[in-house]
């Protein structure tokens, strides 16, 4: 089963995109709009750390090998293009230049662990073996990385609060609220491979009880309100239909994560239903996350 993994690996190598055609040079001026683009981008970063993870461990796990290396390639490429494009600047993600020395020093502290993971990344997807080590080496980085990251966007909305205004800054930490349910959704499905592969089993199945709970407490708390946590009701009758709509997605698969971290069992279709299912759930989380942000703007 490693050696038809590994050979999924090497094929979604080969099949992965060319590099896209050079943007001409332009600048990105720093506006509340690209602030807040800025900031919604930062919170994708996230998420695709935990979805490398979890393509890398579905992959070496056989489940829909070939699909989950090709996954786990379009995730590396679009966050290694975007952790440079925070530095110097991309046109076509809307992102300006780097001109806080703040903001840069908490980038290279991303930079510095992305580095050693995505070789691990890179080394599997040519091909070679990544013993177990390695992969459970992967795992802590990923938790590492992503922590450097969080801090990223915290120390982004300090700098940026200028920009922002009062309101605005408020409106990017419920984007943000919002944005984590995208990579809490990938955490779920990372952690649920890996506690039915037996890695580090008893402090996985705790985590992903941790997250289970989590996830589930904030979903419904966008959708009804936690002013306790000042979390508001949604704010348009269209955002609480397109977060409905997410949860009504989540429903049907809940089961695979409760079953597992309750300790049963699941088949390996129900691993990839979950995996599939996290990615349905993915894309209509961030539908109501754009809808969030273009309400804010509109009314700020």
């Amino acid at each position: 089963m490693r050696n038809l993994a590994q050979a999924a690996l090497v094929v979604a190598a080969s099949l992965s995109a060319t590099a896209p055609l050079p943007v001409a040079a332009q600048q990105v001026d720093m506006t509340a709009e690209t602030v807040a683009v800025r900031i919604d981008v930062a919170g994708r970063q996230r998420m695709l750390l935990e979805r490398m993870a979890k393509y890398f461990c579905f992959a070496r796990s056989n489940v829909t090998p070939l699909e989950s290396a090709a996954k786990l390639q379009k995730a590396m490429d679009l966050f290694a293009q975007t952790h440079r494009g925070f530095r110097d600047g991309d046109p076509s993600q809307n992102l300006f230049e780097e001109a806080s020395e703040s903001v840069a020093r908490q980038w290279d502290q991303v930079d510095l662990l992305w580095g050693p993971l995505g070789a691990t990344y890179e080394t599997a997807l040519a091909g070679h073996i990544v013993d177990e080590h390695s992969f459970e080496r992967a795992m802590g980085l990923t938790l590492e990385v992503r922590k450097r990251a969080n801090d990223l966007v915290a120390e982004m909305r300090g700098a940026y609060a200028s920009h922002l205004g009062d309101s605005g800054v408020g409106d990017t930490i419920l984007i943000d609220l919002y944005g984590r349910q995208r990579m809490l959704s990938q955490k779920l499905s990372k952690e649920v491979c890996l506690v039915a592969r037996g890695t580090d089993l008893a402090e996985n199945k705790a985590e992903l009880a941790a997250t289970l709970k989590l996830f589930e407490t904030s979903l419904t708390a966008f959708i009804e309100g936690m002013p306790i946590a000042g979390i508001p009701t949604p704010p348009t009758a269209e955002i609480e239909g397109q977060l409905a709509k997410a949860q009504s997605v989540w429903q049907p698969i809940r089961y695979v994560a409760a079953t597992i971290a309750s300790g049963g069992a699941v088949s390996l279709t129900d691993l990839e239903a979950f995996a599939v299912g996290t990615d349905v759930f993915l894309v209509e989380m961030n539908k109501a996350v754009k809808m969030l942000a273009a309400q804010q703007s509109h009314t700020s």
